[in-house]
């Protein structure tokens, strides 16, 4: 079957293969699903680095973490080469065509890094990834972010959250694109030092063995080449589950990441908009 989607012809093969096992979910559920959040989703992710996780035979199952987009990929692909210390082939996510073809690809996981074309030196957001303890999961991620929230608006953000689409959330800072990678990670870690000090129960320590027991607020998103999940891209869960923006009104009325999946996203965003729809507008300066 061949899809043409913004005039690029993709060849999609076995359309009815169950990627998501435990529900049903086909490689064709996935496709609909990303063509219906175009516009969304390109607004938030358009322009930036993309790695991926392809599952070859659905989830859960055997995976595999990919960096550099294969050379066999479409040239309407646009890629970039950079990296810390060895050159990755990163896809510049242009098109909701690019998404599809991975997808095609059994791509079920997309990451993307912190910056935007045509500047990848200078971030436009700063990442705060709670990571909950075991005890108590979401709901501690869900609690903190809304302790966090007045605090990080005292040292003059504006944060919006998202669901991780497992059990934690990303509350994410908008700055001005005028800062480099280690100002914005200095920036990160004085902010999350200063929730630390205000919030107990919380720590830096990304090792679990020195953690029992606390929230970890992890700012290593902010580094160069790290990634976070892509806002309204499906994660590996039996239920499909959705990274997806969520006002501070619905997070403190309960929130589950568990309503978030690709059957329910997209009736969510037509029926109540883009929850990120002012983050455009609401960049700020870093806190050093």
């Amino acid at each position: 079957m061949i899809k043409l989607i913004n005039d690029k012809a993709i060849k999609i093969t076995h359309p009815d293969k169950i990627l998501y096992l435990k529900t049903g979910y086909t490689k064709t559920d996935l496709i609909e699903y990303y063509l219906s959040m175009e516009p969304v989703l390109m607004r938030h992710n358009k322009g930036r680095p993309v790695v991926f996780i392809r599952y070859p035979h659905g989830t859960p199952g055997y995976s595999f973490f990919q960096k550099n987009l294969p050379d066999y990929a479409p040239g309407w692909m646009q890629t970039m080469e950079m990296g810390k210390h060895k050159p990755v082939r990163y896809l510049i996510l242009e098109d909701i065509a690019d998404l599809v073809w991975l997808v095609q690809m059994h791509a079920l996981e997309f990451h993307v890094i912190n910056v935007r074309k045509p500047d990848f030196h200078h971030p436009d957001l700063m990442i705060f990834d709670i990571d909950p303890p075991e005890e108590g999961g979401f709901e501690k991620a869900r609690h903190f972010a809304l302790e966090a929230k007045p605090y990080l608006e005292q040292m003059g953000y504006h944060p919006f959250v998202k669901t991780s689409g497992k059990r934690g959330l990303h509350i994410c800072c908008p700055v001005h694109p005028s800062f480099t990678v280690d100002l914005v990670m200095k920036a990160a870690e004085k902010a999350a030092r200063f929730l630390m000090n205000k919030i107990p129960g919380t720590t830096l320590e990304v090792r679990k063995n020195r953690r029992k027991g606390k929230l970890l607020i992890d700012i290593y998103r902010n580094r160069a080449f790290q990634t976070f999940s892509m806002v309204y891209g499906t994660r590996h869960t039996d239920a499909a589950t959705v990274s997806m923006p969520v006002t501070w009104e619905i997070l403190e009325a309960g929130a589950n990441p568990q309503d978030f999946t690709i059957k329910t996203v997209p009736s969510l965003i037509k029926a109540l908009g883009d929850p990120w729809a002012k983050m455009e507008n609401a960049a700020t300066g870093i806190n050093l």
